[in-house]
Order: C-alpha cells, then sequence, then structure tokens
C-alpha cells in the first residue's frame, strides 16, 4: 500500500491522515474517520464502494444512523472543493453507493526546472565564489562557536499496550525500569518499559494522574471519592504508603515532586485550578501564592530546568506561558497548551501543538522547535519523558453518540463535545469541536447543516432555543451570537470582562448574560438593559412561567422578578437538594415545568429531574462519560455519551544520531 498518494492536486498520507494541498502548500490533520473514509476510496481503485461495506469499515460493530456517513462525506468533499453536483473525485451513484474518479499515482516530490537550470548555471561559475566561500567559510565558523543550536530529535514509535479498552494518564520514572498508567478508569496498571505489565491495583472509583518520584520507588496518583480527590502514595508492588484527607475538588492534576515527602499538587474547585504545597509526614497543605495578571489562569506545574517549579499560564486570548514563582516569564506560545512535560535528555519542553493534540512539538529555552510526532489515528492526551530521552505517551479515539430512550444512536460522530438542545418541531442545534474548532450545527429534517464557521480556540459553552423557536442563542467565549437556520444574524460582546458563565432568553426580543458577578440583559442589538449584582450558584429563567429558579447553598429558588433577585426575602424556596444532587451542577433544561440538570458525584455523571410543582427529585440516569443530553419531543431522555473508546499506551525511543537513517 502506497503511503503518499497524489490525486489532482491533493496528496494524501496516508501514514498520518494528513491531506497536503499542492497549490496552497497548506497540510490539513484529518479526523480519524474522515482519513479512514479517503482511505478506503483511494484504495478502492475506482470500484462502487456501498453504503454497507463503508458502514462496516467505519464503524464496525456499532450501529450508527445513516446521517453520519453523509456527514463524514461533506466534510471531506468540503475539504477537498470537490461538487457533489459536478464531481472530480468522489461521485454518488445513487441507491448503490460511491465511486472514486480521480487519478491517484505515487507522489513523490522533484526537483523544479528552475532548480534544474539553477544546477546547471552552478558549474560554470562555481570557480569565481571559491573566494566568497571562504569568506563565508569563516564567518559560518564563528557563528557556528557562538552560537547554540539543538539538533532536531528523531524517535522511532512503538506499542507499550495492546489490549482493547482504555489505558491513559501514563507515567514514566525517570531512571528506574517503570511505568504506570491507567487502564478503564477504576486500575493503575505498572509495567516496565517494553509493556510487560508487573502489578495491577483495582480501586472502587476513578483514577487519575499518576506522577513517579524521579529517583525512589514511590508514585502519586489521584482518586476521585465522592465530591473529593483522595492523594495516594504507592510502590510498585502495591504497598500503600500515603493516604491523604479528601480535598473537596471537582477536578485534579499531575503532581510534582520536591523530595520525598514534599509535593507541588494540583486541584481544582468551580473550574479554578490552583497549586498547593503538600506534606506527607503532616497532611499539610498550603496554597502556592501565583501573582497572576488580568484574565489570567493557572493550569499546571511541571519540574525543569535545575530542577525548579515552573507554572503554566494561560489567558483569555488563548496564550500560553511558563513562569516562575517571581513572575519571571520563561516559554511563551501563541496557542493553548493543554499538556506538556520536560525532557532531561534535550532540556526541552515537549507540548502539543496548535493543532489540537494531532502533533508533539519540542521546544528549547531560546525558541527553537521541531515537530516530533504526528499522531496517526487519533489525539495525544498524556505525556511522559524518562532520562533518556524516550516519550511516553497515550493515543485516544473515541465516538460520541446521542442515543434515544432505546439506546439506538441518532447521531453520531468522533467530535469532542456536545451540546444537543431539542425543540418541539423535532429539530436538534448542537455544538460540535470537529477538527478542534467549535462550530454550531442544526440537524433538521435528517440534514446537518453548519451554522457557524470559525478559526480560532473560542469555545462555545451554551446553546439555547428561542420560546417562539425562530432563532438560536448561543456564545464564542464571551461574545454573544444569535443565529437562524441560515446561519449568524447577531453578535454582540457584554461588558463582563470575565467569561460567560451563563445565558438564555428573557423574552423573545431579550437575552440575559451572567457571570457569576452580575446578571446583565440585552436586546438583539446588544444594547444593555439591565445589570443587577448576583453571586449565586446558577440561576436559569423559566419562560413558560417567567420566573427566575436561583440554584444557592444547596436550595433552589423561585423568584418573579429581575428587581426582586436583588432581594433574597423576595425568594421562594422549592427544593432543598443532597450533596450528590448538587455537585458540580449543570446542564440545565425545561421541559413542561420540569427542571433537568447533570451533577457528578465521584467522578461519575447523573441526570435529575425535577416537577416543579412537587418536591420529590428523581434520578433518571447514571453513566461514566455522559457529555451532555438532551430531552426529546416525548420528554424522552436522548444521552450524548463517549463511547467506543479506545487508548493505547506508544513509545517514542529516542534515536542516536548514528542511528538515524
Amino acid at each position: 500500500m502506497n503511503t503518499n498518494t497524489q490525486f489532482l492536486t491533493w496528496v494524501f498520507f496516508d501514514n498520518t491522515d494528513e491531506l497536503l494541498d499542492l497549490n496552497t502548500e497548506k497540510t490539513t490533520k484529518l479526523e480519524p474517520q474522515v482519513a479512514q473514509l479517503l482511505r478506503l476510496l483511494i484504495y478502492s481503485n475506482g470500484a462502487l464502494l456501498t453504503r454497507d461495506t463503508i458502514f462496516t469499515q467505519i464503524w464496525p460493530n456499532i450501529v450508527v444512523e445513516h446521517n453520519s456517513l453523509y456527514q463524514l462525506l461533506t466534510k471531506l468533499r468540503r475539504l477537498l472543493n470537490d461538487n457533489p453536483k459536478q464531481p472530480r473525485i468522489i461521485k454518488t451513484v445513487p441507491k448503490k453507493g460511491y465511486q472514486f474518479i480521480a487519478q491517484t499515482q505515487t507522489y513523490a516530490p522533484e526537483v523544479t526546472s528552475s532548480k534544474k537550470k539553477m544546477l546547471t548555471q552552478l558549474s560554470w561559475w562555481k570557480l569565481s565564489i571559491v573566494p566568497i566561500f571562504i569568506v563565508c567559510g569563516s564567518a559560518i565558523a564563528f557563528y557556528s562557536q557562538n552560537t547554540i543550536k539543538n539538533p532536531k530529535p528523531h524517535y522511532e514509535m512503538s506499542d507499550i499496550s495492546y489490549e482493547l479498552g482504555l489505558e491513559y494518564n501514563v507515567d514514566a520514572h525517570k531512571t528506574k525500569d517503570l511505568i504506570a498508567y491507567i487502564k478503564n478508569f477504576n486500575d493503575l496498571v505498572f509495567s516496565n518499559k517494553q509493556g510487560v505489565i508487573l502489578n495491577t491495583i483495582k480501586f472502587p472509583s476513578r483514577i487519575h494522574h499518576p506522577s513517579w518520584h524521579n529517583e525512589l520507588d514511590l508514585i502519586t496518583f489521584w482518586q476521585y471519592y465522592q465530591d473529593q480527590c483522595i492523594l495516594h502514595v504507592y510502590k510498585s508492588s502495591g504497598q500503600a504508603v500515603h493516604r491523604s484527607k479528601g480535598q473537596k475538588c471537582s477536578h485534579s492534576r499531575a503532581s510534582s515532586w520536591k523530595s520525598n515527602t514534599q509535593l507541588v499538587i494540583n486541584l481544582a474547585h468551580d473550574g479554578h485550578f490552583k497549586p498547593f504545597h503538600y506534606d506527607i509526614n503532616t497532611g499539610h497543605i498550603l496554597e502556592i501564592p501565583i501573582v497572576l495578571k488580568e484574565r489570567e489562569k493557572f493550569q499546571h506545574n511541571i519540574t525543569a530546568w535545575q530542577g525548579k517549579t515552573y507554572y503554566l499560564i494561560t489567558s483569555t486570548d488563548h496564550k500560553s506561558k511558563l513562569i516562575t514563582l517571581d513572575g519571571t516569564v520563561h516559554m511563551e506560545w501563541s496557542h493553548p497548551i493543554t499538556m506538556l512535560t520536560y525532557d532531561p535528555k534535550q532540556h526541552t519542553i515537549i507540548s502539543n501543538n496548535s493543532d489540537k493534540h494531532h502533533k508533539l512539538v519540542s521546544t528549547s529555552r531560546d525558541g527553537q522547535q521541531h515537530i516530533i510526532a504526528n499522531a496517526v489515528q487519533g489525539i495525544f492526551t498524556d505525556l511522559s519523558v524518562d532520562a533518556d530521552g524516550d516519550i511516553y505517551t497515550a493515543v485516544e479515539t473515541w465516538q460520541v453518540n446521542i442515543r434515544d430512550k432505546d439506546e439506538l444512536p441518532i447521531f453520531s460522530t468522533t467530535s469532542i463535545d456536545y451540546l444537543p438542545v431539542s425543540n418541539l418541531l423535532g429539530e436538534t442545534a448542537f455544538m460540535s469541536r470537529r477538527s478542534g474548532v467549535y462550530e454550531v450545527y442544526l440537524y433538521s429534517d435528517d440534514q446537518v447543516k453548519q451554522l457557524s464557521y470559525n478559526q480560532g480556540y473560542e469555545y462555545v459553552k451554551h446553546i439555547e432555543w428561542q420560546p417562539q423557536l425562530n432563532l438560536l442563542l448561543t456564545n464564542r467565549d464571551k461574545n454573544v451570537l444569535v443565529y437562524d437556520r441560515q446561519g449568524k444574524v447577531r453578535q454582540f460582546q457584554p461588558v463582563q470582562a470575565a467569561t460567560i458563565a451563563q445565558l438564555g432568553w428573557h423574552t423573545n426580543e431579550q437575552v440575559w448574560v451572567y457571570d457569576t458577578n452580575s446578571l446583565l440583559t440585552y436586546d438583539l442589538t446588544g444594547q444593555q438593559l439591565d445589570n443587577i449584582t448576583l453571586q449565586v450558584d446558577a440561576l436559569i429563567y423559566n419562560n413558560q412561567s417567567a420566573q427566575w429558579l436561583v440554584f444557592d447553598d444547596y436550595t433552589l429558588y423561585s423568584v418573579n422578578s429581575l428587581a426582586s433577585l436583588n432581594t433574597r426575602g423576595d425568594w421562594t424556596p422549592i427544593n432543598r437538594f443532597s450533596k450528590q444532587q448538587y455537585n458540580q451542577l449543570r446542564n440545565f433544561k425545561l421541559r413542561d415545568n420540569t427542571l433537568y440538570w447533570l451533577s457528578s458525584w465521584s467522578a461519575k455523571d447523573y441526570i435529575w429531574q425535577l416537577p416543579l410543582e412537587q418536591t420529590t427529585i428523581s434520578l433518571i440516569k447514571s453513566d461514566e462519560l455522559i457529555w451532555h443530553y438532551d430531552i426529546a419531543q416525548d420528554n424522552s431522555l436522548n444521552i450524548a455519551k463517549m463511547e467506543a473508546i479506545e487508548g493505547d499506551i506508544k513509545k517514542l525511543s529516542l534515536l542516536s544520531t548514528h542511528n538515524i537513517p
């Protein structure tokens, strides 16, 4: 099988799932299923591919709605600029299937005619420039002695884990022949660096982020229990060394060892990470005073050059930087860094690049960058480097399905996220983070239409139908957007400096925006109407009863007007929640005067239901990885759930210079 196939002005690199446009010289990383579809078409050698054949190859043993193939074809045709009515590449054979009609050949870049001419001319005048070469050679010798440049590292990829299932959160011991990773959420696996499993420890609830001591056979990791995170210290033999008291948290990240008993740990509550100093002997925890500028957030810490601790900071403009405690900036990126580690062999930082975890990049302190690996299928999700410079990483793939009450998928994709919201006309709007770009789509009349077209890192976090169902309200970072069924019709930025926590429709012509400190209302032109200071856990507006529903301190209140939000004495208690029902509550939906919401407990997801005229709260669904849900026309529940998850641990072995071909 050829790995580089050219057709028309396109080149498909089979081994990296990349598509090169020869006209623009732009390379695009394809989604795994889009790449698989293109691969099937190319290697069919012009034969007709039936829909059943494609479904069997791309979605084996999975029941998938037929519209999923239409989505993939639409995506691929857009990338290839191939008009389905006048196809040059992919032809639709009605009621039969699809045919690849472009001529293919092996791609082999050639020296252009102008370069050949230049080489011919070189032989004529090369003797006349010998003095110039002598001068330039002296200059090169001088600068080469005074400028340090790291040679580009080369790696060879191999598999560490082979079994079906999800393996992730890998960490390699710096000096010992040990790695550790999480399997299927609850199992801590110890193996050697060739992948031979040495020990497995099972836990009753989800565990995360193992982190080895630099020298000793000691490892820390987190366990999610109820609304808390518990830090464990173990040996690879399975011997428990330490268990911390539970710390209330929503998320955790890998810890860094400062000494045999001192750690820097990272915990988040209400979505904001903070670094803490932790003492294993005493259990004492102390927040580390990171000085942040306006609109900056702490994300993670690593141990890097000279054994110092460095802190990863991101800003609302999606830039990243690495600083020390005194505020000195040691490294900067123009894109979001979401995973990184220090390479002690090359003295560089290994991180994700700007295309959302499809590549790994090495960055030196002077800003030199090298792409060191491409994810053949899926995305990189974890990073670890040992003292020999070998990289251990997890590569994950998955499918997200919106399933109906009969557990049948009504929509399926490899997207990272969803925010499905249906209306009484049977239409569903949703956000899909395809190829790393957050976009808004409309599913109507068995077809999917893309409503937004944006490039960048802005997130979409909210979608809501207008009460009269003509418009959709959503956000893009701090901007409020309104769409009709054809695309964007309005956009404005609220006055809040912080991010948008919640938003919704107040009337058919007005919207409300909440940023955890104030509630504001706007008309559809962006004109501010009201501004109310308010600090509560969450709130939504019930258009059916024209009342506000306020969540605060484990209690749900109803409030009759905007003005009454300023006076707590005017709030009417409706119900009291348990800790499990209230922990990390989110994704509120109202349908027929019934409230639905999502919570988490021991890192497991729960969907609850409360008819507002009653007092009984019912649990209607619990499962792992329920990302979002929807209420159908008949009030049944549709689940947007991550499924068909596969994750493997890969090793990128650093090659010696004499081993590089």
